[in-house]
């Protein structure tokens, strides 16, 4: 009888080990980077961006919405428009860079535009 309720006990544990593990890699991933960000686009005008915690992205400038993917690269935020473009939002001191790169340009290349971006929510 004691070797069962040891054998339940660490069945129990280690459920428990492996729930509380899932839970804390979701909400690192979640919590670092999900939220709305204002920043510019390439021309200067207001670009909203949302990060959501299931891996969406949408943003909104000038009366277009852009929808796309994006997925945690180190510290910073790799979105995958529709449209072929790609931002990288990143912590910056006490803030965020955003730097977007034109359809085709490699991300390891010169950016086509950098400015900076702030976290709303």
């Amino acid at each position: 009888m004691m070797n069962i309720k040891t054998t339940r006990h660490d069945i129990v544990a280690a459920l428990l080990a492996a729930v509380v593990a899932v839970l804390a890699s979701n909400a690192s991933f979640a919590g670092d980077l999900t939220g709305t960000y204002m920043t510019e686009d390439t021309k200067g005008n207001a670009f909203r961006i949302v990060l959501a915690g299931d891996g969406t992205a949408t943003g909104s400038k000038q009366g277009h919405d852009l929808n796309g993917t994006w997925t945690k690269d180190g510290d910073a935020a790799v979105i995958k428009w529709s449209t072929g473009w790609i931002t990288t939002l990143a912590k910056h001191s006490d803030g965020y860079k955003k730097a977007v790169y034109r359809p085709g340009t490699p991300l390891d290349g010169p950016p086509t535009h950098t400015t900076g971006a702030k976290k709303l929510e």
